[in-house]
């Protein structure tokens, strides 16, 4: 019988510790997913998205430039890892082989949201901003469509 109760009181501890606000996993923790409506936010130095891809087809991107100057925000088709996409005077060249960029926002000015909508296929991107030295700083982020 003092096993029951002890069983029942880890199920009574483990229930109120599910409810208990701040003990279930951070959002920030988990997987933010699939979508094909992306919003997201550019600032120094970091590129922010809420999916980690999508399915293949129409994608649109809700961006707003959450720094103090201007940002622009490229869709680069690539299976270079993210972040090592080889540098020439702090920017990389847009044509180079291994890279496909599929359309941008050019430069937008400090808290404007901008919209884009793409057309992608299966594949490996990075969502980045390849102003001089802001791709280096860390103004990148891996994106997979499906």
């Amino acid at each position: 019988m003092e096993s029951r109760k002890t069983v029942l009181r880890w199920i009574a501890v483990g229930a109120v510790a599910l409810l208990t606000p701040g003990c279930a996993a951070d959002e920030s923790d988990m997987a933010r997913g699939i979508k094909n409506d992306v919003t997201g936010r550019v600032q120094e130095w970091s590129v922010e998205v809420d999916a980690d891809g999508s399915t293949a087809g129409e994608v649109t991107f809700t961006i707003t430039n959450n720094g103090t100057i201007e940002h622009e925000f490229l869709v680069v088709k690539t299976d270079i890892p993210a972040g090592e996409i080889p540098l020439i005077d702090e920017r990389f060249e847009e044509d180079a082989e291994g890279i496909d960029v599929i359309d941008e926002i050019p430069e937008f000015p400090k808290g404007e949201t901008q919209t884009l909508t793409v057309d992608l296929a299966s594949g490996n991107y990075q969502l980045l901003c390849n102003i001089a030295g802001h791709y280096q700083a860390g103004m990148y982020t891996s994106f997979v469509v499906q």
